[in-house]
């Protein structure tokens, strides 16, 4: 994982992570319907993690269901226990 910028409140975390991208349903939470499933545990923005949210293309990501990708994105906190990651840029 590489962080670009600084985890300030102005400027949000920009981050690089590789894993697996599988659809989740979580039944009466919120979700975005897909995560990454990471191979090691990643500091993002202070939280250690095997697995953060990623919100974009559903289309995109459907395409690339269970499949190791690369993506490339901003870190969003839409509560304390969550890492959304908003993606900018994917790879498979």
């Amino acid at each position: 994982m590489r962080g670009f910028g600084t985890a300030a409140q102005d400027k949000p975390e920009v981050v690089e992570v590789t894993g697996i991208l599988v659809k989740v349903s979580a039944v009466g939470a919120d979700s975005t319907g897909w995560e990454m499933h990471l191979p090691n545990e990643v500091n993002i923005d202070g939280k250690v993690t095997k697995a953060v949210e990623v919100q974009g293309d559903p289309h995109k990501f459907q395409k690339l269901e269970n499949l190791r990708i690369t993506v490339k994105g901003i870190v969003m906190h839409p509560s304390a226990d969550r890492i959304v990651i908003k993606v900018q840029r994917i790879k498979e």
